[in-house]
């Protein structure tokens, strides 16, 4: 069993700008962190929104609307990926740009999920 706690602690470091979003994440009064089977996950009123899913990688939950409201900015920038499902969008966090892009649409999606 400790094999298994060592090899998930390995795959949860962090790149820097990952975690410098956590860290700033984790003061704003709207969103609570989970520790889940898939990592460390925000969430809006019980909504997941943000769900770290590589050293460098997150995924977004923005919805629909919001989604098409922003493709056209989206869809021209290198470093966000639509998913299939048309609610949720894949960012890699590579650099400052993108740490403060990755800000921006978190705020964007607790908006839309905030009751």
């Amino acid at each position: 069993m400790s094999v298994i706690s060592a090899r998930r602690r390995s795959t949860l470091r962090r790149g820097p700008y990952v975690a410098r979003a956590v860290v700033q994440l984790l003061s704003w009064p709207a969103l609570e962190v989970r520790d889940t089977r898939r990592g460390i996950a925000f969430t809006v009123q019980g909504i997941e929104i943000l769900r770290l899913t590589g050293a460098d990688e997150v995924r977004l939950r923005l919805t629909a609307p919001a989604i098409e409201r922003l493709e056209p900015e989206l869809g021209d920038c290198d470093q966000v990926q639509l998913c299939a499902d048309h609610t949720w969008v894949t960012l890699k966090v590579e650099a400052e740009p993108d740490l403060d892009l990755l800000l921006a649409l978190t705020s964007v999606a607790i908006k839309a999920h905030a009751a």
